[in-house]
């Protein structure tokens, strides 16, 4: 139910009436049932031999399905499929891309760090993590390849116009099941301020995808169903899957459906855990924190479970199966870190051990993580607007913010970190503290928070203040001098991994709370266009026809005409649409009238665009 969008809005604008009762069904579900049980009264008035067979209504786990958006086709009718990347498919593969593929890294290695070779049990641990992996990927028919290679020409070409949004809304509307372009339209529609149309093509993509997966591959409530499923990102067309899951996440939590945004991200992990190629791991610990959903409890003494999202974040630290892993393409070395040693998983793993009443271990992993990214407090505290300058008896910042302060100075840090690796470890670090810290910042601004917060930072200064000698004297206990004004401040310096250069070309745009729209004058969307590419129709014409477009009556090329387009850029637009040197032959329009189409095909000299000749 936290995958489905709609489910997540009724429950957040007042629906949890219908949304937490099972029993109860809404009118859409009313209506559905109505209709099958129309269907079977004709089925049994028809009679027949199956006419006891019932007809089920197949569920979609990210939300309902509208009429408008039309049935995908089949893997065989030309849409999309799944196939198991085993041995055999890899040797019976008729494309390139299935041979050439290999179980990726770090998947096919049992210690895959060099910042801790040592510790040879946690290489050992890392193999045994996922022993019965199995390896997925989208299969494209030849239908949807023809589509892919019609796409990716017009991409690579400048030529023919692909980045006018006009043009894309066409392209989506002469091919509905292809995802990769709804996804992009989608996208487009966000920017612009209009996120009701966009949430409905994005929508429709996922539901493009979801048609072609198992059951097998989709989150269910067993825990164990789906751990060892996972897919490459880099096989193609599986990339547009993961950025689909990752837009359906970011636009959830913009919504403030945080459980959806939740379930939609941990799905996305799954996938390939130990490579996050979407980034989802800096921004899903604040989805599960911000969820703020507690489990039955356990008694009727209990008015509360514990918190969900805060068990799911100690759960995952603890398992010790997600890590950072990342590879250097300039010097080949391969590098490795914990979930802790990510800025906001540090505080985040401390936030959930507090709200679960586990004081002393928050305690323990709030110092932890103070000690290890001291520069996180001071922005936390900026951010959150706290009077860092008064004194009172519970809190006095100007005695401890200093040790803090000091790693913000980036030439005292320079001075020490003389090595490259050192540099580029520090400023992906310092990219994703920023990150975490727009972000997270709202969830550490409460008043008992805040004074966790100062009760553990003193302890980490005080704790690990420079004593001066003591005069130890025989027979006598050791006396510890007091400490002098004389005494050195407490510095604290941040340390980063290696590991986390991994996310350093992450884009902070992507983790905030609202998409940078343009004005509707820089995108000038023609309301035409953008109509027919949400709504399919398969009885309206192609916008793009090449077959007209050959004998100058397409549409895109009477425009063109009309406004005075140069003949050799006419023949360009020609051979970008694969119609140069086809002077002698004449292309029908797959999109004629039936009748006319027929008796043109009888010339001898006819050629349906799209259909090969006869040798």
């Amino acid at each position: 139910q936290d995958l489905d969008l709609d489910y997540a809005l009724r429950d957040l604008l007042g629906g949890a009436a219908v949304a937490g009762n099972p029993l109860m069904i809404d009118d859409d579900d009313i209506q559905q049932q109505q209709l099958l049980q129309q269907h079977n009264r004709r089925g049994r008035n028809r009679g027949g031999r199956n006419n006891n067979r019932r007809t089920v209504a197949k569920k979609y786990l990210f939300g309902k399905v509208k009429p408008e958006w039309g049935k995908p086709p089949s893997f065989v009718g030309g849409g999309l499929g799944v196939k198991e990347l085993t041995q055999d498919v890899l040797e019976e593969g008729n494309g390139n891309s299935d041979r050439k593929w290999s179980v990726p890294w770090p998947y096919n290695v049992a210690n895959n760090g060099d910042d801790n070779e040592e510790e040879e049990e946690e290489g050992d641990k890392q193999a045994d993590a996922f022993p019965n992996a199995k390896w997925y990927t989208f299969d494209m028919s030849d239908t949807y390849s023809d589509i892919n290679r019609k796409y990716e020409q017009m991409l690579s070409n400048p030529q023919a116009g692909m980045q006018d949004p006009n043009l894309l809304a066409m392209f989506v509307a002469d091919n509905p099941f292809f995802a990769e372009t709804i996804l992009q339209m989608a996208m487009v529609l966000y920017y612009v301020n209009d996120r009701g149309r966009g949430s409905d093509l994005l929508r429709r993509c996922m539901y493009l995808y979801e048609t072609a997966l198992p059951s097998s591959l989709l989150p269910s409530s067993n825990s164990e169903a789906n751990n060892e499923i996972f897919m490459d990102v880099n096989h193609p067309p599986n990339s547009g899957f993961f950025a689909c899951l990752f837009r359906i996440m970011q636009t959830s939590g913009m919504s403030g459906c945080h459980p959806n945004a939740l379930a939609v991200g941990r799905y996305l992990l799954s996938l390939d855990p130990l490579r996050d190629p979407m980034g989802v791991l800096l921004i899903l610990d604040y989805y599960a924190l911000a969820s703020r959903r507690s489990a039955v409890a356990l008694s009727e003494e209990d008015e509360d479970g514990p918190e969900l999202g805060a068990s799911f974040i100690v759960d995952l630290v603890e398992s010790e199966k997600v890590t950072i892993n990342w590879e250097d393409n300039l010097t080949s070395r391969h590098h490795k870190c914990s979930l802790l040693q990510l800025p906001n998983w540090a505080f985040s793993y401390a936030m959930a051990l507090y709200r679960l009443s586990r004081k002393e271990e928050a305690d323990e992993a709030l110092q932890k993580a103070l000690e290890t990214f001291p520069m996180v407090l001071p922005k936390l505290l900026e951010m959150n607007k706290v009077n860092v300058q008064a004194r009172s008896f519970q809190m006095d910042w100007p005695t401890v913010l200093p040790a803090f302060n000091h790693d913000l100075n980036a030439a005292n840090i320079d001075e020490v970190n003389t090595q490259i690796e050192a540099r580029v470890a520090r400023a992906a670090g310092e990219h994703l503290v920023r990150i975490f810290v727009e972000r997270n910042h709202k969830l550490w601004k409460e008043n008992d928070v805040v004074q966790w917060l100062y009760c553990c930072s003193e302890k980490v200064v005080k704790g690990a203040e420079p004593q001066l000698e003591s005069d130890v004297d025989e027979g006598n206990d050791v006396v510890e001098t007091s400490a002098s004004t004389d005494a050195p401040p407490k510095q604290l310096s941040s340390t980063f991994s290696m590991a986390l250069a991994r996310y350093a070309q992450c884009d902070p745009s992507d983790y905030e709370d609202r998409f940078r729209t343009f004005p509707p004058e820089a995108i000038a969307l023609d309301p035409n266009l953008v109509g027919p590419a949400l709504v399919h129709d398969h009885r309206r014409g192609r916008f793009l026809r090449g077959g007209q477009a050959a004998r100058g009556g397409g549409m895109m090329e009477r425009e063109m005409m009309e406004g005075g387009v140069p003949a050799d850029l006419m023949e360009q637009l020609r051979g970008v649409l694969g119609l140069a040197g086809n002077e002698e032959v004449d292309l029908l329009d797959p999109d004629s009238p039936i009748l006319q189409l027929y008796l043109q095909s009888l010339l001898p000299w006819a050629q349906v665009d799209g259909v090969r000749p006869p040798r």
